[in-house]
């Protein structure tokens, strides 16, 4: 493979298996992937070359964070394409809010941490950090937001990383709540598969609970995708270029739950619905022809050099102005 274009793709040591697939997938797409932990990345001499793409942004401390924008600005400057700026990184809960703000969303959250409650119900409580998820169920007043967030604090959750979130109340489709995605890479957009399940949160999925006319359905939006522009003005809200969005369907129009930089990519996991495995075929095909397409624009890059980036034991050199 040494004449294949390389993407070298960023993230936390442990969830680099996110990517694996992708990996193992690239040499047939015409492109190769090198899979980076910041922590090893930030303890080399230089950077891999090609193209790059920096995620998992959601399970960074602060710290790690300006390492990894360190690591963004050199790779940069060697001219190759690179995807999402940990420097421009907004968490969960001040996406939410701008989203909220750019009229994209019209649920609220709200953040105990500034001394914020929630003004509307229903709403859930849940962490922000790490895709961790919810924290109960839905609460209907303001006694009982009080009562799971002093539950919360006492089970050892940290008030920083809790917020409030207004449920948007998904529309019921035959019976089940089913959550949509999509992918963007520089501006193209690709359907993800959508999860049906009859609680609802619906994260997982669960099979059977969508039928065989949904899984057709969605496999004709697959060629004309009505939520393209929606999903750009997210990236460009987020300050990102890499990522899937994570959506759903109200009856006052499309709720975004979260733009997640590190996704795990799955293709063919041997679904019995046939309509569904043609979707999951186009999926594979179409970001795999994206990424093939971003690596090759990184063809003759130099390597990222890392001299005078960090000091010993890849301890971030503090600027004069910082404490």
């Amino acid at each position: 493979m040494p004449g294949l274009p390389r993407l070298v793709i960023y993230a936390t040591a442990r969830r680099l298996n996110t990517f694996r697939e992708i990996r193992a997938k690239a040499p047939k797409a015409g492109f190769k992937v090198k899979l980076m932990g910041y922590e090893a990345a930030a303890r080399r001499g230089r950077l891999p070359a090609g193209s790059a793409i920096f995620t998992d942004f959601e399970r960074m401390s602060p710290p790690w964070l300006e390492v990894a924008a360190t690591l963004r600005a050199r790779a940069a400057a060697t001219g190759a394409p690179v995807l999402n700026n940990p420097a421009r990184f907004l968490p969960r809960a001040a996406l939410l809010k701008a989203l909220q703000r750019a009229s994209v969303n019209r649920f609220g959250c709200w953040l105990p941490l500034l001394g914020e409650r929630p003004e509307r119900f229903p709403c859930f409580l849940r962490t922000g950090w790490a895709h961790r998820g919810v924290i109960g169920d839905l609460l209907e007043d303001a006694a009982m937001a009080d009562a799971a967030l002093e539950a919360a604090l006492e089970a050892g959750h940290t008030l920083h990383d809790l917020m409030f979130i207004e449920y948007a109340g998904l529309a019921r489709e035959g019976g089940v709540f089913r959550k949509r995605a999509a992918y963007a890479v520089e501006g193209e957009v690709t359907p993800a598969l959508t999860v049906s399940q009859r609680h609802w949160v619906a994260k997982s999925g669960e099979l059977g609970a969508a039928s065989a006319a949904q899984y057709a359905a969605d496999e004709a939006e697959m060629h004309a995708y009505p939520h393209n522009e929606m999903v750009r003005r997210v990236m460009d809200l987020a300050g990102q270029q890499f990522g899937r969005v994570d959506f759903g369907l109200t009856e006052e129009g499309v709720a975004v739950f979260e733009l997640n930089t590190n996704p795990y990519i799955r293709f063919g996991t041997g679904h019995p619905d046939p309509e569904r495995v043609k979707t999951q075929e186009g999926i594979e095909r179409r970001l795999m022809e994206s990424l093939a397409g971003l690596a090759a624009r990184g063809t003759g890059a130099p390597p990222a050099q890392l001299k005078g980036a960090f000091g010993w034991r890849a301890r971030l050199k503090m600027s004069p102005k910082m404490p």
